[in-house]
């Protein structure tokens, strides 16, 4: 993209000679002489902003048009540290592109207020991070109105496809999967047939002045994103999934919220947990190695490796070797064979697992814990998982430890400040009321409706008793059987399961009376598992758009949930590759994913209203929702947090009741 350079307004004015050619201008885009650029090979033209009087213009021209694409270049990718050092707007012919080091930061106000005019729809590609910029630079809630994320557009609509791509070393199955790319550059070469130029994005953008070739850059990615628009919204329209992005969109501020927010956390009380922990790390390692080296076990020397006669835990030759010297069948080291095996050793080795990685985690949040507020701020994704699911990373606070007593210990370290309190709420038994709802289920939908405990009544058909005989241990089984058969499991499978999870003990032939049990109970689940099972040979038509073939469709496997999110499973064969248990989990743990934004959007709305701006979001974790604010506050909180749970759980699982817990302490794990 090569740039030819005009005088601004007022200097052609006041000259009568020609503009000098393009080789003879400064090359840096900091000298006030040069105003707006025309891009070879492209409609657009760059206009620099000098002024707060162009910056006006700029903006009063991109609301009366009601549509511009947005881009941000920063110094870096910290909300807290870093800053924001170009604006740049794109409406169709021109891309206005604002250096905030010549115009001040006042103009990141009006930027938010753009941000909240909900009669301009911005064009934004991974939208949160934009948001989160603007709103880190605000002493207040946003409230972003009409924001169209071309990434999670993308995502939405190719969301768990994949294709299978040549792996040339594998020797049993030559072909790989390969996910869908969905960044910007990714989506300018699908869709625009574009290669888009990232030379630029790690360049310096703290540097006094800018190159041509860092503005030329900057002045591309706000360009595509108004073509981008038009092809994935229509995209959207096709597949209707319109809705579904539209809840993607508004649940950018909550998940932006919930960054900045962050987890508080101890500090010093985390360093002394992850003390005990490193010291009980090495205590178990000791009692691994010695045993192994009492009982005469030496370790394989490994190629290109310093030997050593100590086994090593994380090593599965070493492991599968010492378990077959003692005797045991061992083929796996994963943690259900393992506990199979009914080893002391293996036992031990589970044990030193466990402890490794609650160390890890403790490692890990003493790193990342921010400098500026001594808070944990986690990153957030909606869709990086094939369910719509939050996942999350810098920590991973959806594998933060919960069951056990030392899972509640490292939850407690993220305690409150002085004076406030943590509110903490998730959806009662949602798994089991989502089946009901997809299932249409007449037995789980009144047992619902009077208040009645489901694993009591599944116990009570499981054993042929009244519900008022029915044991701890009869209620433990059937809770068992409601987790695991809702999602398909064989009997073998539910047999481990049971075992595993719950520690009920069955023989194969008791699984499957169960099991067989269970589905004549419960004969609207085997309906919905029947016609999910025939799904798989009924593809529907699915639509696609590449720069080749334009937009063009292809009859895939779909699984949809309440709200019409789609999964759907890479074209290969027949569809082959979709099992039966995805197409029956698949629906549920994404309506459960819609469910949770849901209710994020609907609570950020009621938080953002007035009144509440000492409240803030801290935390989504599955099905769990965090709140923080002042201890005075802490029933308003739990009862509006409980409120919008059942308002949104009742209006998407009609006629299934929903209902929420809360609980209100001064850590996450509870006082």
């Amino acid at each position: 993209m090569r740039l030819l350079y005009t005088p601004s307004s007022s200097e052609a004015k006041s000259r009568t000679d020609a503009p000098e050619p393009a080789s003879q201008m400064m090359p840096a885009f900091h000298e006030s002489k040069i105003q707006a650029v025309a891009v070879e090979e492209a409609e657009s033209e760059i206009i620099m902003i000098k002024d707060m009087i162009g910056w006006a213009a700029a903006l009063k021209e991109v609301r009366d048009l009601g549509l511009c694409g947005l881009d941000l270049e920063t110094t870096g990718l910290d909300p807290l540290v870093d800053r924001v050092r170009l604006i740049q707007l794109a409406i169709k012919g021109k891309v206005f592109v604002a250096d905030i080091l010549s115009l001040g930061p006042s103009i990141m106000n009006d930027l938010a207020d753009l941000m909240e005019d909900g009669q301009v729809k911005k064009v934004i590609h991974n939208a949160k991070f934009e948001l989160s910029m603007i709103q880190a630079s605000q002493a207040r809630r946003l409230r972003p109105k009409s924001i169209f994320c071309t990434m999670l557009a993308s995502q939405v609509c190719w969301s768990g496809y994949y294709v299978l791509i040549p792996a040339p070393k594998a020797v049993k199955f030559p072909w790989k999967r390969s996910r869908t790319d969905h960044s910007l550059k990714a989506l300018s070469k699908r869709h625009l047939g574009l290669e888009l130029d990232k030379s630029c994005q790690t360049s310096d953008w703290g540097s006094k002045h800018l190159s041509r070739e860092q503005v030329e850059y900057a002045a591309k990615d706000a360009e595509v994103l108004l073509p981008l628009y038009e092809i994935l919204s229509e995209l959207l329209r096709m597949n209707r999934l319109e809705e579904v992005a539209e809840l993607e969109f508004k649940t950018l501020a909550p998940v932006v919220e919930i960054e900045l927010s962050g987890l508080p956390i101890e500090g010093k009380a985390t360093l002394a947990l992850l003390d005990s922990k490193t010291a009980q790390s090495k205590e178990v390692l000791h009692e691994l190695q010695d045993e192994a080296m009492r009982n005469g076990f030496k370790p394989r020397p490994k190629k290109g490796k310093k030997h050593s006669d100590l086994i090593n835990p994380g090593s599965r030759m070493d492991v599968l070797g010492y378990l077959n010297f003692l005797g045991y069948k061992a083929v796996s080291t994963r943690e259900e064979d393992l506990k199979a095996l009914g080893c002391p050793w293996a036992n031990k080795l589970l044990r030193y697992r466990r402890v490794s990685r609650q160390k890890k985690f403790l490692e890990d949040w003493l790193i990342r814990t921010s400098p500026v507020d001594g808070r944990l701020h986690a990153q957030y994704f909606q869709m990086a998982t094939v369910s719509g699911r939050f996942s999350s990373r810098k920590p991973n606070a959806q594998q933060i430890p919960k069951r056990g007593e030392d899972g509640l210990a490292m939850r407690r370290l993220f305690k409150a400040t002085p004076g406030r309190m943590i509110v903490k709420a998730d959806f009662s038994g949602i798994e089991l009321r989502i089946m009901a709802k997809l299932s249409g289920d007449k037995t789980m939908i009144e047992a619902f409706k009077a208040g009645q405990d489901l694993h009591k009544l599944t116990a009570s058909k499981l054993a042929g008793v009244p519900l008022e005989q029915v044991t701890k241990e009869q209620r433990q089984a059937a809770k068992s059987a409601n987790f695991g058969l809702i999602y398909g499991a064989s009997a073998s499978r539910f047999q481990a399961a049971a075992k595993e999870e719950y520690g009920v003990n069955m023989t194969l032939e008791d699984a499957e009376r169960i099991r067989q049990t269970f589905f004549s109970t419960y004969r609207g689940v085997k309906i919905w598992h029947d016609g999910q099972k025939i799904s798989k040979y009924r593809p529907k038509k699915h639509y696609f758009h590449d720069v080749e073939h334009g937009y063009f469709s292809r009859p895939l496997i779909c699984s949809t949930t309440i709200l019409g999110r789609k999964r759907v499973w890479g074209w290969f064969k027949q569809n082959t590759l979709a099992k039966e248990t995805e197409l029956f989990n698949s629906p549920s743990q994404g309506t459960g994913a819609d469910l949770i934004k849901s209710v994020m959007v609907e609570l950020y709305e009621i938080l953002s209203s007035g009144g509440h701006e000492e409240i803030r979001m801290i935390g989504s974790i599955h099905d769990e929702l965090l709140l923080e604010g002042p201890e005075i506050r802490a029933q308003e909180m739990a009862q509006i947090l409980k409120d919008v749970m059942k308002k949104v759980g009742n209006k998407i699982l009609d006629p299934v009741p929903v209902d929420a817990e809360v609980t209100i302490s001064t850590s996450w794990g509870g006082d």
